[in-house]
């Protein structure tokens, strides 16, 4: 299962994507979805369940705290959003 971790700029998501880079994990920054963002960010970060405490974690450690994070369930149309943190 896929999730999206919303932060507080699109800075912040680069920001965190290329410090997990540095230690090996490949995962894709995109657009925030309509029904998620709320007039702020725009661009989120899409990563495996699994990896979730990582992302926590690294977040946290260089100081760009994650605002939420949403489970994608996949829809016959299109994907839906389910706020897990």
């Amino acid at each position: 299962m896929k999730y999206i971790a919303v932060l507080e700029s699109g800075n912040y998501v680069y920001k965190l994507n290329s410090e997990l880079e540095k230690k090996g994990y490949d995962f894709e920054v995109m657009s925030t979805p309509c029904s998620v963002a709320k007039g702020g960010c725009g661009l989120c970060l899409k990563f495996p369940e699994e990896f979730l405490e990582v992302i926590k974690a690294e977040a946290a450690r260089i100081n760009t705290p994650v605002k939420e994070v949403y489970r994608v369930v996949s829809g016959f149309s299109k994907n839906k959003y389910e706020r897990v943190y």
